[in-house]
Order: structure tokens, then sequence, then C-alpha cells
């Protein structure tokens, strides 16, 4: 059977199809999807678990009708997985949440939360009788489920996830390994946001036969891999496969980037860089879960920006795009705009990105080139401006002096002067410059001493921003290099 092309998506497409995965009504056979460019992608298959594991399976419009709907799986010829991510928790949601785990009755607010997102709870469902162990709705189990025992347990707490248990990984690659013996002549691609980008990678990790991956903002899933699995990451075997989006503002994407990198991993440009939130104005749920989360004693956390996350500061809708369809990265950025590599320098103090991580290395080789541009500029435009300024001197009192002389020639050979000559006033002004120990009304030691300095002072300036320029470009080659073999770009 001829295969049909791939499937042309961009990281723009996978961004979009990743945030189609948080909407329950798209877990439906025949839902449509939409690309970039308007290319119609259709639900084909889904996946809803206890453990709180959802994925949409996706293809082509051509798939779609040539396997009649699905029924003839063997015709289809490409298939994007999409897992969905954690679920953002506000704060008044998180407290009902919480409340609903621990008491009965008060359901208001989470059903309407509830229904929003197209989950809608019985009518004779009021809660009065509504058990709290046994009365957990699809949204309470997501928030267990998602946050409390994948995001906690296994990715904070570096568990691994062959640990004998039927968690979310595990089913992801179960999953998987479905969709690829049902669709036979597929190639299958994944994508993921959040935890269902961890979910995507180790998808990727685990099956050869996944073409692609890209994934948004999940944390780095190095530490709970087996260890042969980890070997080949090591050798960046995963690479040419698997890429990654991080950004350096997300508690979830920088959480266990001081562990080997599994994949290729760009840092996106986040064009709305957030306040952070203050420790004050967290709900006390959410500061008990600080406490809690510290007993881990994990190294990369960033409490404050992991509450970011919980509470939404975590969406797909912050991605810029290139015409191309690849997302804009800090590299991007920094290249050209030395104002934002400073402001990324002081949010990273305010974090738990260390000094030796790929992207502090990256934002700094930009510092050192950004600050080399600024002072060759200096030196170049600013500093000859004063050293012509200097030169100017000796031209002016040259001019003046020539004015002076003019001025007396007109005067001599008539009136009061018409016994003195033209020779008569070079003869005074000759001696004027026999007399002076400085020559002519300014000392001309001091006036070349003067341009001697500036010139220096150029030529020194001009070797420190050659020498910045090296090294911001040999910090930026090195971080390159040891990034290639990282997996980070």
């Amino acid at each position: 059977m001829a295969k049909n092309k791939s499937i042309k998506i961009t990281d723009e497409d996978y961004n979009r199809i990743s945030s189609a995965a948080y909407d329950i009504q798209n877990y439906h056979i025949g839902e449509i999807i939409y690309t970039s460019n308007r290319q119609k992608l259709y639900v084909i298959d889904y996946k809803k678990t206890e453990k709180g594991l959802n994925a949409l399976t996706l293809v082509s419009r051509e798939d779609y009708r040539n396997s009649h709907e699905g029924k003839h799986p063997e015709k289809i010829q490409n298939a994007i997985i999409a897992y969905r991510g954690s679920e953002p928790i506000s704060t008044n949601q998180l407290k009902e949440t919480i409340k609903e785990t621990n008491q009965r009755g008060k359901r208001e607010e989470l059903i309407k939360e509830l229904e929003k997102k197209g989950i809608n709870i019985p009518a004779e469902e009021d809660g009065s009788s509504f058990d709290s162990v046994t009365g957990f709705s699809e949204y309470a189990n997501e928030i267990i489920q998602d946050w409390l025992h994948m995001d906690t347990s296994y990715l904070v707490g570096k568990k691994p996830f062959d640990d004998g248990t039927d968690n979310q990984a595990i089913q992801a690659d179960q999953y998987a390994k479905t969709i690829h013996k049902d669709f036979k002549n597929a190639d299958i691609q994944v994508t993921g946001h959040s935890l269902g980008g961890s979910n995507a990678s180790y998808a990727v990790v685990m099956n050869d036969f996944i073409e692609r991956g890209v994934t948004f903002e999940n944390p780095n899933i190095y530490e709970n891999l087996p260890e042969d699995v980890k070997a080949q990451a090591l050798k960046g075997e995963f690479r040419s496969r698997l890429t990654e989006y991080i950004n350096l503002n997300d508690g979830l994407s920088l959480l266990n980037r001081d562990a080997a990198e599994v994949g290729k991993v760009k840092v996106m440009y986040d064009e709305a860089l957030p306040n952070g939130v203050q420790n004050n104005s967290l709900p006390d749920e959410v500061k008990m879960l600080g406490l809690g989360l510290k007993h881990y004693g994990n190294q990369s956390l960033d409490i404050t920006l992991f509450a970011e996350a919980l509470m939404g500061s975590h969406g797909l809708d912050r991605y810029s795009f290139h015409s191309d369809g690849s997302a804009q990265t800090v590299d991007d950025v920094l290249k050209n705009n030395p104002d934002f590599a400073l402001t990324m320098l002081k949010q990273m103090k305010s974090t738990n990105v260390k000094a030796n991580t790929g992207v502090s290395i990256l934002i700094k080789s930009h510092v050192l080139m950004n600050t080399s541009t600024q002072l060759k500029h200096i030196a170049e435009s600013e500093w000859s401006k004063i050293i012509r300024q200097i030169e100017r001197i000796d031209d002016k009192v040259k001019d003046s002096i020539e004015d002076v002389r003019n001025m007396h020639t007109r005067m001599v050979g008539f009136g009061a002067y018409d016994e003195l000559s033209v020779s008569d006033v070079d003869d005074l002004i000759n001696k004027i410059k026999m007399n002076k120990p400085h020559h002519l009304f300014y000392s001309k030691e001091k006036y070349d001493q003067a341009v001697d300095a500036a010139l220096n002072l150029q030529h020194f300036l001009q070797m420190i921003a050659d020498d910045l320029g090296h090294m911001g470009h040999a910090y930026h080659d090195a971080d390159l290099a040891a990034a290639s073999r990282m997996g980070i770009s």
C-alpha cells in the first residue's frame, strides 16, 4: 500500500492540538480540530481513564474518509496523539475541591465550574447525600490524579513511572501502543502540554515507532525513566524525535531541569513576563502544599512558580510563532534586544534557575555579546565625538589667531598706526609665540596629551568590546556544544 505524504504539522499546530486536548467537548469521534492554516483534523479515537489520563487521536480529513470514520483503521496513514495536561485550578476551585474531599454539601460553585467545562452533574445529585469519599466529581478526580498524584508524587518526588502501578505515564505508553497496533500502517506523532507533555515524552522514549513528539512546558522526566532508557537519553538518542519547549517563568517546565535532558529543549519567549505570585496572597491550601512539597528535597522546585502554574498561569496562549509556524524562542529575541537579556538575568534571580544551567548560560552569552555591541558603539561613535572636540581645539586657536592678525592688519598703515605695517603685526605674533612657553595661549603639550589619552581610551574600549564579544561568542558556542550533548537549544 502506497503511503500518503506525512501531515505537515508545525510547532504552532502542535500547540493548537495540545490546547484542544483540554476541551472535554472534543472527546467525541468526528470532532474537528483546525490547524493554523485551517487544515482539518478529525478525532478518530480518544481515551479517558480513572487515573486522569485524557488523550485524543487525530487524523487528516483524507485518512478520516478513507478509513470510513475509523471503521478501517488499517487505511489510516498518519495519526497524532494529544495528551491532556494538568487542569488549572483557580483559588476558589481549589478551596471548593478540598472542601468536597473532606465534607458534604456546598457544591454549587464547583458544579458551576464543572458545567463550564462540559461536565454536567445530574440534578438529583444536589449534594445533600453526596458522600465525601465516593462523591468525587470527574473534575475533582482530575485534580487529585493530575496535581496531587502525578505532578507531585512522580515528577516532584522523582518517582519511577514503572513502579508497578497503573499511573498516567504507563497508561499513556499503553495507549500509544494500542493506537500503533490498531493503526498498523500509520506514522504516529505525539504532543501534549504540562503533564500531558510528560506523558507524551514518556510515550516517545518507550516506543521507537513514534516518529516525532513536540511538547510544551512539561517537567523533565529523566529521573522517572528506567535505567536503560536513561542511558539512551544520555547518548542523545531521543533528540531527533522529541522537542520540548520550556518557559523560564513556569514552575512545571523548570522542574527537574537540573538533570540530563531527554529531548531537544527549546526555551520559548513569553512576552508577558508574569509578576509572580506573592506568598502572602496565596490561599492557605497552597501555602500548605508548598510546605508539604519541601520534604521531597527537589532543588529544581520553585514553589512560587509552581503555584502560578497551579493557578492557571500556565497556558498555551503565551506562545508567539514565526510565519513558518516555528515558535519564537528566547534565543531569537535576545540576539537583538539587550534590555531583554538584562531583564531575564534579573528574573532568574527570583527563581531556582541555577547559574550553570543551559538557559542561564544562553542568556549570559547574549548579555556579553550585547554589552560588546554597546561598547563598540560607544567607542566608535560617542567617543569619536569627544576626540573630534579635542582635536578642534588646535584648529580653533589657529582660527582665532588668524582672526586677530587680520583685524590688526586692517588697522595698520593709516591713522594712529600709519607708521606700522603688516610685517610689524606678524613680528608681534611671532614674538608672542617665542615668549610663551606653551604656544599661543594654550598648552600644546597638554593638548597632545589629551588627544593621545582620548585615542588610547578609545582603543582600550574597543579592546574590551572585542574581548567581551569573543567571550560571548565563545560562551555561546560552548553552550551550543554542551547543549547539543544535553539536548538543549
